[in-house]
């Protein structure tokens, strides 16, 4: 077996492991799709049967027949519309699965952080989840229904008129091609489609992201061209696929419409008494209109076939990009965290460098200890190596060399994920009311919780002053209240957490000088106890702190006095 066979029988499992979560549903589903067939046949069989009554002028039966009919009808309806709720059930259930694992893996786990880019990270919880959930909604009941479906539509064709079941067997042999040849004819479309639609996103997102720097720029209309060049990109990738889809299916149509008028050319002529095959059971009415009315109902499952496998090559496209953001995550995301400690922690640092991927020279050096209880400023230019030390302290990446450590009067360990509380320069808000926005840092806190860390972040006046308290409903990004007031309620937020541990990058970024002074005296009231370690440039800041440490050409010099900075 070649490698690119072990690649392909690879991805085959693990697209058919996804549907794992949904598999119940749609083995549910796949039975009500057979349920679906017979009761359509015994349709079909009521209307056949009304029909001869009318011709025989049986007035009862056709009483009868009408009833059956419309019966049946129902059943028929009812159960399709119960198969279908199944399968979106099943396909529910494969999305929300997926992305609990992308989640897991975009998200930091212990002791390790996602490279994937938010522009891809959200076209694969949007899109290709549900890319691979629709392909497994609609190919898994198939892949049970399908068979037996044919075979009871066989079946009864061939009790009722062999010679019609025969031409259904025979056209059946030219099918299994053409539906592969639909499928490989169109993978190399739906490559094409995959990776303009990740062009076309990453162009959008960044294009959000860098709106006001291209205003300033005066590169707004350059960008623009940009975007519809990729728009247009996606436009002609998908219509490829389109086209071939089409021409794939239009040579199935031939194929099946083929069928269909064999036997209807020869039920026709054998009515008419120009045609009797030898040994073959006498054609009347009902005969003749059941098979004409179940002949399309055999190749239904093989048309739906041939569309699971233009679906296929999507979803196979899906699942290797899932799969690329998600490997090796499961071990991780299902380990056991460590406890938070419960007592303030002291941060080492043992020969630590960090070196990012692709660079020629590192980044950080760093060297220190910070006591437990202490608060230490962090300076240097911007660009310097900053945030990167505290990312460094807070686990969200490993260090190139060296040790980092949090350690307590009775434990030594590797940092704890979400052991430590971040208060950074943007202020995330949603749009939710102000206690909602506090109970991020502990969603099940009690009211007398909530008010004790309003009144630790100094918002008490505020939350007063507001129309509905803390029941005062913020906008998306926190419209309603002043930067100074978010980065306050930023800190009742990590207070709420009870974090011994506390970093803080740019804490009071773009503040004027009065609400730099409430938010650090609200800082001060908040890590009473705690260590705190703050990467910053305002003096204010670093003079409220007990360390100062300076980092100069991405080395953390050496502790000095604050009134020596």
């Amino acid at each position: 077996m070649t490698t690119n066979e072990v690649e392909a029988k690879s991805d085959d499992a693990w697209l058919t492991a996804c549907a794992a979560p949904g598999h119940h549903w749609f083995g549910l589903s796949g039975s009500a799709q057979v349920l679906e067939t017979l009761f359509t046949i015994a349709r079909w069989g009521a209307l056949a049967w009304t029909a001869q009554a009318v011709m025989d002028r049986a007035a009862a039966h056709e009483t009868w027949g009408l009833v059956a009919f419309a019966v049946t009808s129902v059943l028929t309806v009812g159960v399709g519309w119960t198969a279908s709720t199944l399968a979106e059930r099943g396909a529910r259930a494969v999305a929300t699965g997926l992305r609990r694992q992308l989640t897991g893996a975009l998200l930091p786990t212990t002791g390790r952080t996602s490279e994937t880019g938010p522009a891809e990270a959200a076209w694969a919880m949007v899109d290709l989840a549900d890319d691979v959930a629709d392909f497994h909604a609609h190919a898994a009941p198939l892949g049970r229904s399908a068979p037996l479906s044919m075979v009871a539509v066989l079946a009864v064709t061939a009790a009722v008129h062999w010679p019609a079941a025969l031409v259904l067997v025979l056209t059946t042999a030219l099918l299994p091609l053409n539906m592969r040849l639909a499928g490989l004819f169109a993978q190399h479309g739906a490559d094409r489609q995959l990776a303009a639609t990740r062009h076309l996103n990453a162009v959008v997102l960044d294009s959000f992201r860098g709106m006001r720097t291209l205003r300033e720029l005066g590169a707004v209309g350059r960008r623009g061209r940009t975007l519809t060049t990729a728009a247009e990109r996606l436009n002609k990738a998908t219509m490829s696929v389109l086209r071939r889809a089409f021409l794939s299916g239009m040579i199935m149509d031939v194929v099946i419409t083929f069928s269909i008028a064999v036997n209807a050319t020869y039920i026709g002529l054998s009515l008419l008494g120009y045609v009797q095959v030898p040994h073959a059971p006498r054609l009347d009415l009902f005969t003749g209109l059941l098979v004409l009315l179940v002949c399309p109902m055999y190749f239904a499952p093989m048309r739906a076939r041939a569309s699971a496998f233009h679906q296929r090559e999507r979803a196979m496209i899906a699942s290797d990009a899932v799969r690329d953001i998600v490997k090796d995550t499961p071990a991780e995301v299902t380990r056991a965290a460590r406890p938070q400690p419960a007592e303030p922690v002291g941060v080492s640092l043992t020969a630590v460098r960090f070196r990012y991927d692709g660079a020629d020279h590192d980044t950080l050096h760093a060297e220190a200890e910070f006591a437990p209880g202490t608060w230490t400023a962090i300076t240097g230019a911007s660009g310097s190596g900053k945030s990167t030390l505290l990312s460094l302290i807070a686990g969200l990446r490993p260090p190139s060399a060296g040790a980092v450590r949090w350690q307590t009067s009775s434990v030594r360990q590797e940092p704890t994920l979400g052991g430590c509380a971040w208060v950074g320069q943007q202020t995330v808000l949603l749009d939710a009311t102000v206690r909602d926005n506090i109970r991020l840092g502990r969603p099940a806190a009690t009211e007398r919780q909530v008010l004790r860390a309003v009144d630790a972040a100094g918002l008490s006046a505020v939350i007063e002053a507001l129309p509905e308290g803390l029941n005062t409903r913020l906008g998306e990004g926190g419209w309603g209240v002043s930067t100074g007031e978010a980065r306050r309620i930023a800190i009742a937020r990590a207070f709420l957490r009870g974090a011994r541990l506390w970093l803080l990058d740019e804490p009071t970024a773009h503040l004027d000088a009065d609400s730099e002074r409430e938010v650090v005296e609200a800082l001060r009231r908040a890590t009473d106890g705690c260590t705190v370690v703050i990467a910053t440039h305002s003096f204010p800041l670093a003079a409220a702190a007990d360390t100062v440490l300076t980092i100069d050409d991405g080395v953390l010099h050496e502790a000095r006095p604050v009134h020596a900075w």
